[in-house]
């Protein structure tokens, strides 16, 4: 017979059968499943309320959030992140930038792969459709705002293949999915 998890208060035995005033079942497996740290904030974004950032959701529509726009390193500031501050801002904010490493690093989710992404970063994702009705990943390198190190010509991404990290030279050509919040 399979056990379950539960918490409950017993009254009392009458004839063997059990009597209970309260009882809660507590299905940890399902409900840690169905709970996401991301909410969709129907206004092209996704907010984790774990860290508090606030993610870009990326579309198929030809626009600025456009899924298959890449961009060099430093385009990805000078042209993708710059018009996304520009006038009013996205989703009514001006203080969009590159994320971190880490960061980056936090939307992957290892249960999937090729785009190795939470669910939330890929889903309903058709043809024209726009980041409000959306949320779209491609696999591959994803640039962060972590320059190497080790050579200052180059900076880290993240593979959305397959979840791994990476550094390579800046006039390379990546996507971009730009995030608001502490840094």
């Amino acid at each position: 017979m399979p056990r379950l998890h539960c918490r409950g208060l017993l009254a009392r035995s009458i004839g063997g059968a059990f009597f209970f005033l309260l009882f809660l079942l507590e299905f940890t497996s399902l409900r840690a499943a169905a709970q996401s740290p991301y909410v969709d904030n129907g206004d092209g974004t996704i907010t984790d309320q774990g860290s508090g950032l606030m993610w870009e959701k990326l579309s198929d529509d030809g626009t600025v959030h456009d899924q298959d726009s890449t961009y060099s390193w430093e385009g990805a500031a000078t042209d993708k992140i710059a018009r996304l501050n520009n006038g009013s801002g996205f989703a009514g904010h001006k203080d969009w930038r590159l994320p971190s490493r880490n960061e980056l690093k936090s939307i992957v989710d290892p249960r999937h792969q090729a785009p190795a992404v939470s669910p939330a970063f890929n889903a309903a994702c058709t043809s024209g459709c726009t980041v409000t009705s959306c949320s779209c990943a491609v696999s591959g390198y994803y640039w962060s705002s972590s320059t190497d190190a080790d050579n200052s010509k180059g900076a880290w991404f993240v593979d959305f293949k397959d979840g791994s990290v990476g550094s390579t030279t800046k006039w390379g050509l990546n996507y971009v999915r730009a995030v608001r919040g502490q840094g």
